[in-house]
């Protein structure tokens, strides 16, 4: 009897334990537009940020987030694309090409059509524009306190001499 218990027991603990794993790795699934904006607003927290600028910025963020997910969608580029991408870029960088090369070289490594490398560099426009939009509601100390990169991000772009 005591060992039918203890299989039962144990039986009803693995079942519970597979159970909770299920839920966790549903339950963890954000969209798109979601995982945009969180990441973005993480990466502004070492400028010490009023909730009331928080609020701001994802709503402002949150709202190009949606455009540029609904566009790529209706485009078909999908994840994989962009990280194949991404990596092949971050390659070309890390082997001392310069940046316009390292970007061409991960366009081409997404095997996209000439239609959706234009939805992505046009999503790409507005996600950056967004970014300055962004910068704008910043004081210089709180941009002082990113990293360059993000500095740069946040800052209109230098026109282009002609």
């Amino acid at each position: 009897m005591v060992k039918w218990i203890l299989s039962c027991l144990l039986i009803g603990l693995l079942g519970a334990n597979s159970f909770a794993q299920d839920t966790a790795k549903k339950g963890a699934k954000v969209d798109q537009e979601t995982a945009m904006v969180n990441q973005f607003v993480k990466q502004l927290e070492p400028a010490g940020l009023s909730s009331e600028i928080t609020n701001k910025i994802k709503e402002l963020f949150g709202k190009t987030a949606k455009e540029v997910v609904a566009k790529r969608k209706d485009a078909k580029i999908t994840p994989q694309m962009l990280k194949d991408r991404t990596d092949a870029a971050k390659k070309a960088r890390d082997e001392g090409k310069k940046a316009t090369e390292a970007r061409e070289l991960g366009l081409s490594a997404m095997n996209a059509t000439e239609d959706q490398k234009k939805i992505l560099l046009e999503t790409e426009e507005m996600l950056s524009k967004t970014k300055v939009e962004i910068g704008k509601l910043l004081t210089e100390e709180q941009k002082d306190k990113l990293p360059k990169p993000l500095q740069a991000n946040l800052k209109e772009p230098a026109s282009k001499k002609k």
